[in-house]
């Protein structure tokens, strides 16, 4: 044989060699060998760990300040206070997500005998860490006396977090 010329058949040695060690390489194995223990696995999460913590329900709490009840619930407190014209309802939330978030709250005001009325309120783009507050005039004296003593009740509230 000449110098330098391949041996007959040392091309497939060659070509077979040079595909085992790209399939190792790629990660890939003959002969359905078991996978890698999970130790050696790359971490991934499980659904329960990707999703957003969840808070707990937040208790109510209702008190009085003179003539205005006051109900806190989590990270929002609800003032209502009587006037002639209907119930001024003052809201306000406090952001304590990472990032921006937009609240949808609808209040009612009641007195236990019939007389209902609610308001929805749009707080949008409060930043982290910060609180913002709106309020309304809720009912009004065409729909019977005012209630004196409202009650407060927190049909929705749903924050929207900015997810950039």
């Amino acid at each position: 044989m000449k110098a330098g010329a391949a041996m007959p058949g040392s091309r497939t040695v060659r070509a077979l060699c040079l595909m085992a060690a790209c399939a190792l390489a790629a990660g890939c194995t003959v002969g359905g060998a078991d996978p890698a223990p999970a130790s050696q696995r790359p971490a991934t999460p499980s659904a329960e760990q990707s999703s957003p913590p969840v808070r707990p329900s937040p208790v109510p709490s209702v008190h009085s300040e003179g003539r205005t009840r006051v109900l806190e619930y989590g990270d929002l407190t609800v003032r209502a206070t009587p006037e002639k014209s209907g119930v001024r309802t003052e809201i306000e939330v406090a952001n304590t997500d990472e990032r921006k978030a937009t609240y949808s709250v609808q209040i009612s005001i009641a007195d236990g005998k019939g007389w209902t009325a609610y308001d929805r309120f749009w707080l949008q783009d409060v930043p982290p860490g910060k609180t913002r507050r709106d309020d309304a005039v809720i009912g009004s004296a065409d729909m019977g006396p005012v209630p004196q003593t409202p009650k407060i009740y927190v049909d929705e509230f749903t924050p929207v977090v900015d997810r950039k």
